[in-house]
């Protein structure tokens, strides 16, 4: 009886093993598949990316869903408007614009491959009026962002999104 009982529960693990290493399987095959696809959306260089969220430098996060904000890439360009909160130190006094708008090339542009952490990493520089900027955007696997923007003339901040093609409207 106690050798019915142990081969039942030996089964049973065996059982149990089996699923699970098949489970994980299925999961890297998706994540391969994810990966694959972002790798893809950011090499054709016309991608979007929507932030849900802003962390500026000093304060809490800040949602914003419901507030327009964008980094569109259009294959030579760059076109983004993300909504600034943070302190601005010197040069030009306030803009109308509310946040971090600019339209033109995307200077310096580099995009890479980071294997140890599993993402597409994406930097680019801008130039408006006397302000410079540093973008340095972090792509994972799953399409979810993560931008820093480093500026001259303001606090630094960072956002987190989602990457996505660009719509046929937005690519004309």
């Amino acid at each position: 009886m106690k050798k019915i009982k142990s081969g039942i529960i030996t089964i049973f693990i065996v059982l149990i093993l089996i699923f699970l290493g098949c489970g994980s399987a299925q999961d890297s095959a998706e994540k391969i598949a994810e990966r694959e696809r972002t790798a893809e959306l950011i090499s054709s260089g016309e991608f979007e990316i929507n932030n849900t969220w802003a962390l500026p430098m000093s304060g809490g996060q800040v949602n914003l869903i419901g507030n327009t904000n964008y980094i569109r890439f259009k294959t030579d360009s760059v076109e983004l408007f993300l909504p600034y909160f943070g302190v601005r130190y010197s040069g030009g006094g306030y803009n109308a614009e509310g946040g971090i708008a600019y339209k033109g090339s995307a200077k310096n542009f580099e995009s890479y491959r980071d294997e140890d952490k599993d993402r597409q990493v994406i930097k680019f520089e801008a130039k408006k009026g006397t302000e410079n900027f540093t973008f340095r955007i972090n792509v994972f696997s799953n399409g979810k962002t993560s931008t820093n923007v480093n500026t001259t003339q303001r606090s630094n901040i960072s956002y987190r999104g989602e990457i996505k093609a660009l719509e046929s409207k937005e690519k004309d």
